[in-house]
């Protein structure tokens, strides 16, 4: 059976980012706030569970090729808004993660009450037109809702060219003062090395490399190639631990104008913290 119009009645109806299991034997679950919540009773047969997968596919671009083993695929629904969803195989059936975000990026003021950090944050982006700012955090949905509203804090306020290259994208952004470009891994471009290799056509201010895979050697050569072209680079890889993340860009030392680290707060709102002076 297909669950997806009580998995979309459900979204819907929570404002907020909404994270979405579902797998075989088991009710989908909402994960909130560190608990699985039941949002049906029903146990879900293998069957349910890819005829769900593939309705959620139909809504995204053709251009995705068949379903396979493992995968993630992004798409936009009017009135509840953007949805990642990503699935791997286990004994020959379907777990499938699904994320909705909302359409609106929250704004960076929103997210970060500290006026010291709101100032760093744009002293960052204003001051250095080239260099690599590293990205890192436990949490992947809130590390890309701050990433993203950063980037929305830049449009709304300087006038730059701003590249996303994302697999797959978790919002939308609209043009304001900046002009925003976003291509997705897979639909836009074949792979992260062909998109990279392609900035130079672009020649962006601001690039987000939102990464999902290992970083092999060839793409940190077009990173710090962009970099060389005065673009300023923010990366995240969320299968990377913040050792790992400089230890990839270690040779490229120099380059590194900061390190975010985001985490989330008692109260609901984001921990960040800048460092601009790496050991």
């Amino acid at each position: 059976m297909n669950y997806l119009s009580q998995i979309l009645s459900y979204i819907s109806g929570n404002p907020d980012i909404t994270e979405i299991y579902l797998a075989p034997k088991a009710p989908p679950v909402d994960r909130k706030d560190g608990k699985l919540i039941r949002i049906a009773d029903t146990l879900l047969t293998s069957e349910d569970v890819r005829d769900t997968l593939l309705a959620l596919r139909s809504y995204a671009s053709p251009l995705l090729g068949p379903l396979g083993h493992e995968g993630t695929f992004s798409f936009g629904i009017q009135n509840v808004g953007r949805i990642r969803v990503s699935y791997i195989t286990q004994r020959g059936s379907y777990v499938v993660n699904i994320v909705k975000t909302p359409y609106s990026v929250p704004a960076l003021e929103d997210l970060c009450h500290d006026p010291k950090i709101l100032q760093q944050l744009d002293e960052l982006v204003r001051i250095n037109s080239s260099g690599i700012v590293l990205l890192s955090g436990i949490n992947s949905i809130k590390v890309s809702t701050f990433a993203y509203a950063l980037l929305q804090h830049v449009s709304k306020n300087y006038q730059k060219i701003i590249l996303v290259l994302e697999r797959p994208l978790s919002f939308l952004l609209k043009h304001s003062k900046s002009l925003v470009i976003q291509r997705e891994i897979g639909i836009d471009t074949p792979s992260f090395e062909d998109g990279l290799r392609d900035v130079a056509y672009v020649n962006p201010d601001l690039l987000y490399v939102s990464y999902k895979e290992v970083l092999p050697t060839e793409d940190i050569f077009h990173i710090v190639r962009a970099v060389e072209l005065s673009t300023l680079v923010m990366f995240y890889c969320p299968y990377m631990s913040e050792e790992l993340l400089l230890k990839s860009f270690e040779k490229h030392k120099r380059l590194i104008r900061a390190l975010i680290r985001v985490e989330a707060s008692q109260e609901g709102k984001l921990q960040v913290y800048i460092t601009d002076k790496l050991p």
